[in-house]
């Protein structure tokens, strides 16, 4: 079972084993919407909009055009843990007045990307992913420097089996998406598979034509793809 998209988005729905659903179908399982019910988030951009979102399986091999970013090196600071798309730190952040209070959340969107629906809907699929193969996603929207900079490594109890999403333009590429990657986590995504997905998912292009929340989504799909096949070498 593959991250569903609710609402609006109107993409290919397929399942982790390649058993194709239907959007209505998808909808009903994430509980976004009923025939006698209201939906649980607002439609977003004009009709048609988001389209098949399946990735390419015929990828060009390409540098990795993330620039260094200084939003990652602050909200994921953690010794030993390697940092896809930040070449260099700038001065460090350290706000924990920024993390959501209450219970621990997987999804921080503090840049309003996604919308309520998106998130729980994620959040279930990151634990699910998380049950089945021990690998904590967890996913940061922000601005730099308003970010919880290091205080996100105590909040979610970073590791090597974990993998942090960073979602921030710092850097002045147009790039959204930054992956900061445990070293478990190495060992069936390799740091290829990381540089690709980012420069697939977060440049400026793809945003323009999908918007942020279709780039979230799509490229932990692959991420959750293929952790629950074992590893990818590429997209």
């Amino acid at each position: 079972m593959a991250f569903g998209y609710p609402c609006s988005l109107s993409v290919r729905a397929s399942s982790f084993s390649g058993r194709a659903r239907s959007q209505a179908g998808l909808r009903e399982r994430a509980g976004l919407a009923s025939a006698n019910g209201p939906r649980m988030c607002q439609q977003r951009g004009e009709s048609g909009k988001h389209g098949v979102m399946r990735p390419s399986r015929d990828l060009r091999t390409r540098r990795d055009v993330l620039a260094a970013t200084a939003a990652v090196a602050a909200a994921a600071l953690t010794q030993g843990t390697r940092i896809q798309g930040a070449s260099a730190r700038p001065e460090g952040v350290n706000k924990p007045e920024l993390l959501p209070p209450g219970p621990m959340k997987k999804v921080i969107d503090l840049e309003n990307y996604l919308t309520s629906g998106e998130e729980a809907f994620l959040t279930n699929e990151i634990e699910r992913i998380e049950k089945k193969k021990g690998v904590k996603i967890r996913v940061l929207t922000q601005k730099y420097p308003s970010t919880p900079g290091a205080a996100i490594k105590d909040y979610w109890s970073v590791d090597d089996d974990t993998i942090v999403l960073v979602c921030d333009y710092f850097g002045g590429n147009g790039n959204l998406l930054k992956f900061n990657v445990g070293d478990n986590v190495y060992k069936v995504l390799p740091p290829r598979f990381w540089s690709l997905l980012a420069s697939q998912y977060g440049n400026k292009f793809y945003i323009q034509k999908n918007g942020e929340d279709l780039a979230i989504l799509n490229s932990l799909q692959r991420v959750g793809e293929c952790l629950l096949g074992g590893g990818c070498m590429t997209p």
